[in-house]
């Protein structure tokens, strides 16, 4: 059986970040190779890690050692609960090498050998996220020789490059067999850059259909109807929006959280629920309103009737799937806008949509591994 070599962001403490490193891993096992996750584990995923960059949140922590110090002893106990939740899911769940890799360096000295090296999807490409041009996402190692490099729904997570980044990623980029990439505007990127023949490809979570994913979902929440919210980005609007939607409706607020201090917000806060949880809080939701791109992939999966509201900064990502799937109407002027949901999805159209894509997606795949 061949083997696959697949580097992506598994670490980072985030439901969509964990789960579409194991779709990725599940799409490759279906089409029949081995696959190993390279436990590629950064400083800046670590709990040490995160706590030290809450100093760059705003402008009081980066000002203040004792509001830091302050921050982060109330922050400890939901960082604590938030790495043994995403853990446990991790080593159940994910195929990873038997060495943790915390540097460029410590990969390079002791590469994995694999018949293919795959860059996996999520931001990896997004140098505003990882802080750098991360060379390990692009598999930058000498040692890698006469073996394909491939990236499947790989994301820049932004419109355009900035303009002292483009030279490197353009050299790094060359160097690839195939490239997918998980939005238009990365292709957009690619071929600004000169890098010719990539294409747009589903994210990995959608590869899955909706009864896949049930097959590791709980069932905490059958037969409930409540909204959930998943505010990834603290966006007040979504807030106020779903206050008066469940005014509107008579619906009791569920939400998401990875902070425990949020406790005040509307609603009731399930903080850092298990991965499988969060799948169920999902698929049994009447309404979802959230601004991550991974919530409403799943909301899509589940074919639940879901309200957007842009984040400020990453919206690439929203705006490529649902002008894919013709569902700009899904998206929320501002917190009075009720017009989404008397706009009932027809998932029958958007269903038949995404079985195309996703049929061209793995196909891609196929065709990028055998060629």
């Amino acid at each position: 059986m061949l083997k696959v070599e697949l580097i992506t962001m598994h670490r980072v403490k985030n439901y969509g970040s964990v789960l579409q490193a194991y779709a990725t891993q599940f799409a490759l096992e279906k089409l029949g190779y081995e696959v190993e996750i390279i436990d590629y584990y950064p400083y800046r995923n670590t709990k040490k890690g995160m706590l030290e960059r809450i100093k760059n949140q705003n402008k009081y922590l980066k000002q203040s050692k004792i509001i830091r110090s302050v921050a982060r002893i109330i922050i400890l106990p939901s960082y604590n609960k938030r790495f043994r939740i995403f853990e446990d899911f991790i080593f159940s769940n994910l195929h990873l090498s038997n060495n943790v890799y915390h540097s460029y360096d410590e990969i390079s000295s002791n590469l994995p050998q694999s018949d293919y090296y795959l860059t996996g999807s999520d931001q990896v490409w997004n140098s505003g996220w990882s802080g750098e041009i991360d060379r390990c996402f692009f598999w930058d190692f000498d040692k890698i020789t006469n073996k394909k490099k491939i990236a499947y729904s790989a994301s820049f997570g932004k419109l355009k490059l900035d303009d002292c980044e483009e030279g490197e990623i353009r050299k790094l980029l060359k160097k690839y067999d195939k490239i997918s990439l998980r939005e238009n505007s990365g292709v957009n990127i690619c071929n600004d850059l000169g890098i010719e023949n990539t294409i747009a490809v589903l994210d990995p979570t959608l590869l899955l259909t909706g009864d896949e994913w049930r097959k590791i979902s709980s069932e905490k929440h059958k037969n409930e109807k409540y909204i959930l919210v998943y505010n990834l980005n603290r966006n007040k609007k979504i807030d106020k929006y779903a206050k008066k939607l469940s005014k509107k409706t008579g619906l009791r607020v569920k939400y998401l959280s990875y902070q425990l201090h949020e406790f005040y917000k509307f609603g009731k806060m399930y903080c850092n629920p298990p991965i499988e949880e969060f799948l169920d809080l999902i698929d049994n939701a009447t309404y979802i309103i959230t601004d991550s791109f991974h919530a409403a992939a799943f909301s899509l999966n589940f074919n639940k009737e879901f309200i957007i509201v842009y984040p400020e900064k990453y919206s690439t990502r929203l705006q490529s799937i649902l002008e894919l799937l013709d569902l700009e109407n899904r998206v929320a002027k501002d917190e009075n806008d009720m017009s989404v949901i008397t706009q009932t999805i027809d998932y029958s159209k958007v269903n038949k949509k995404i079985a195309e894509e996703r049929k061209k997606s793995n196909d891609w795949l196929k065709g990028a591994l055998h060629e």
